[in-house]
């Protein structure tokens, strides 16, 4: 969803052949970050351990009881070896919260040591950079339920995250909030953002992947999941300068999934966007892939291929075509736009892909897919009258409802109430308006409310009311406005006649 923004770009130099200097998109940008769903991860709950030298480091993540989380002191670690996992449960954190605060360093990705090998299920590794491994950055042996959050992961000699087809395969890992990149390319061309073999309901989301690109141009996918693997969620990615982007199946088969609402900007010599092959029952939905420098004779930018090949695009915006039945396969093809114009988008080039007021071909275009109920940012769709054309919903969204309205430190006289009302405020309201009733107030007649404010800036959790009292309860309900419109009607705190312990609620 596009909001007004400062675009802060930051000049990234790019070494790949003869390539001249790319901005590289803020974060206000790429993402809404009020709306994005990337919160810190609780403390932990288990037992602790701190660590702040590279010797316990590795000590620990092998001999650490199961359940136990490691909190990594801020520093940069000069790995002398691999970490390895094999306990279950265990954590592996960064200390701060703060993922550029812990860097571990492998020591080159030519010549430099393996990155983190998981050998146990549960395992979370979160809050820390992960950069020069000569293998993997980090690899799941076929273990179950891994997390991968908030990680900064970066030149790596192979595969920035590999899941590995030991076992019975990985089921139900996560990949989010993470960034994984090359500062130029990867030392050859045996490399992926993410690689998964016979990995089951995995999500990837909200991630940025920058330059997955190999040392010899060969196009390889940032996004991979193949050889067995099934029910694939890929969601609320961006994608920057890429070889290759999102593929399921390749050449050794997928089953089900869902690819939705990811946006991808390549500007530098590329192969498709989204490619499905070899995959059979997927979704690929609402994703907007704007493709500057295809490679000779590339004229479509998401594919289905192969006649083992079915399942549908729905509501993609690119500027490229869209190959349903490459080589046999069996593809359809429901409300895709394939002539995406530059003036529709923010910024294309400088990597901002939401909507523009002026994309009138593609807002409020699309029916709704019970598969795809927010855009990028996270927004609820629809924001208008229908759901938009790609990844993005353009518009405002409402603020969200208040819940918790609470009322307490009410004194009263002859014919005055003087009570404290608070709230959590909603994070997405410009001003709230906090009215008064003697009867309980709903969206109905939330108009008829006496309004106590109106003007209230978005981001306060609390008012002093002072109301007129003659004996008789005094309900309260809040909204918060923005560009978007109303909320809904908060829950009600009141005020009864006679003496109660507070707060007390009534649900509108």
């Amino acid at each position: 969803m596009h909001k007004p923004f400062l675009l802060a770009l930051i000049l990234v130099s790019l070494v790949i052949g003869s390539l001249a200097l790319r901005p590289f998109p803020s974060q206000a940008a790429i993402h809404n970050a009020q709306a994005v769903p990337c919160p810190a991860l609780p403390p932990p709950a288990g037992a602790t351990v701190n660590v702040s030298n590279e010797s316990d480091l590795r000590d620990q993540a092998y001999n650490a009881a199961p359940g136990t989380t490691i909190l990594i002191a801020s520093g940069v670690y000069d790995m002398g070896s691999y970490l390895h996992i094999i306990n279950n449960g265990v954590a592996l954190r960064g200390q701060t919260g703060d993922r550029a605060d812990v860097i571990l360093d492998f020591g080159g990705m030519v010549g430099g040591y393996f990155g983190i090998l998981v050998d146990a299920d549960d395992v979370t590794i979160a809050d820390l950079t992960i950069r020069n491994a000569a293998d993997h950055g980090v690899s799941i042996q076929g273990r179950d339920r891994p997390i991968l959050y908030n990680l900064h992961i970066l030149d790596i000699g192979d595969q920035l995250v590999k899941v590995n087809p030991a076992g019975d395969g990985s089921e139900d890992g996560l990949l989010a909030c993470s960034r994984l990149e090359y500062t130029t390319t990867a030392p050859d061309n045996y490399t992926n953002g993410i690689s998964a073999h016979n990995a089951h309901r995995w999500v990837v989301r909200d991630n940025e992947w920058v330059r997955i690109l190999t040392n010899d141009d060969t196009p390889v996918p940032a996004i991979l999941f193949w050889n067995g693997s099934s029910d694939t969620i890929v969601e609320r990615n961006f994608l920057l300068d890429c070889g290759r982007g999102i593929a399921f199946g390749l050449s050794s088969g997928h089953s089900g999934g869902i690819v939705r609402n990811n946006m991808i900007l390549f500007r530098e010599p590329h192969d498709v966007a989204i490619e499905m092959s070899h995959a059979q029952g997927w979704l690929v939905a609402h994703n907007t892939a704007v493709l500057l420098n295809p490679l000779p004779g590339l004229t479509w930018g998401m594919e289905a291929r192969f006649s083992d090949t079915q399942g549908a695009f729905a509501y993609n915006l690119t500027n490229m075509n869209i190959w349903v039945n490459r080589d046999g396969a069996q593809g359809t093809s429901t409300g895709d736009v394939s002539n995406a114009q530059m003036s529709w988008f923010v910024d294309a080039a400088g990597g901002n892909l939401h909507l523009v007021a002026g994309a009138t071909a593609v807002i409020d275009q699309a029916s709704p897919l019970s598969q795809v109920s927010d855009d990028f940012d996270g927004d609820s769709r629809p924001i208008g009258s229908a759901p938009d054309i790609g990844a993005d919903e353009y518009g405002m969204a409402p603020p969200t409802a208040v819940t918790d309205l609470r009322l307490t430190n009410a004194i009263t006289t002859t014919d005055t109430l003087t009570a404290t009302l608070t709230w959590t405020p909603p994070g997405n309201a410009i001003t709230m308006t906090i009215r008064y009733a003697s009867a309980p107030i709903v969206t109905a007649n939330w108009v008829s409310a006496t309004v106590l404010t109106d003007s209230l800036a978005g981001d306060v959790g609390a008012f002093t009311a002072v109301t007129p009292f003659a004996g008789s309860i005094i309900y309260y309900a809040v909204r918060g406005q923005n560009n978007g419109g109303e909320a809904a009607v908060s829950n009600n705190a009141f005020w009864p006649q006679r003496p109660v312990f507070l707060p007390y609620l009534a649900k509108s």
